[in-house]
């Protein structure tokens, strides 16, 4: 699914190439340098440069300390108060990935 804007930022695009606002720009014709690779969007480019992480990473992460957890815990109602934790966490999970994956 598209965004609602993406029309409208068409139709303004088209309307000002049409009236040459475009025409004689610097580097006109030259390829963008690293447009074609996906790891140099905008959004990775910011995540990677302050360090940050996506929350599916995050949520991981965080998976993995329960598994952990879970597999060293021997007392029941320990045990159960963890898989209780990891359901929502994965539920979490897939919800945040759905979510990443929608305006692709």
């Amino acid at each position: 699914m598209s965004h609602p804007l993406n029309l409208m930022i068409e139709h303004m695009l088209r309307q000002k190439e049409s009236e040459g606002e475009f025409d004689n720009l610097p580097g006109s014709g030259r390829p963008i340098e690293g447009l074609s690779d996906g790891a140099t969007s905008v959004h990775d480019r910011v995540l990677r440069e302050s360090g940050a992480k996506p929350v599916p990473v995050l949520l991981n992460i965080e998976i993995a300390a329960i598994r952990d957890r879970l597999a060293a815990a021997s007392d029941p109602q320990e045990r159960k108060a963890l898989m209780k934790e990891l359901a929502d966490k994965q539920t979490r999970l897939a919800i945040e990935i759905e979510a990443y994956g929608k305006y692709d």
